[in-house]
């Protein structure tokens, strides 16, 4: 074999080896773009998400945007009547929280296509070591929060014998 042979045959290698990479590469430009157009379909379906939640007492209804931040709240006519201003405070609460699960929900769903994409589509430190990897060009939806502790949750951790924001007066004659 001849000097020639030799680098004739490294040649063809380096050949086969770059139509392979630019398969690779051809492959993840069209799942890119499969993906940033399913991107941009959801995203139009996201921004209009609303939920509605009603609370536990059927005192409340609160809708909810995409985002969570309560758009409308609606209350019962009789409401003032049947309840006292704390239990409807925890009623609206309830509600929003509910509402905002189910938006949450509903945002993942639509952004479920554009998550599965990125399991098909390889990432570039396997193809270039050493690079930064594209995995999260398109961002995640949130789907899950430590809610925080509603008020009637709070009143149960609290000491039965005092009420702190009482007056002073009137715990007295507490015994």
């Amino acid at each position: 074999m001849t000097d020639n042979d030799i680098r004739e045959e490294a040649r063809q290698q380096l050949r086969h080896s770059n139509a392979a990479l630019r398969e690779q590469v051809d492959t993840m430009l069209a799942g890119l773009q499969a993906q940033t157009e399913a991107l941009a379909a959801a995203q139009g379906a996201v921004a209009s998400a609303t939920a509605e939640a009603e609370s536990p007492d059927g005192l409340v209804r609160v809708t909810v945007d995409a985002a969570g931040a309560v758009v409308s709240a609606r209350v019962e006519s009789t409401a003032f009547t049947r309840t006292t201003p704390d239990r409807l405070a925890e009623s609206f609460g309830a509600a929003a929280r509910a509402a905002a699960a189910d938006v949450r929900a509903r945002v993942a769903e639509l952004m479920r296509p554009v998550t599965a994409l990125t399991a098909d589509i390889p990432d570039l430190p396997a193809l270039v070591p050493g690079s930064p990897s594209i995995r999260n060009l398109v961002p995640t939806v949130a789907t899950q929060f430590t809610p925080a502790a509603t008020p009637s949750e709070e009143s149960d951790r609290s000491d039965d014998l005092h009420d702190w924001r009482a007056p002073i007066m009137r715990e007295a004659h507490r015994d």
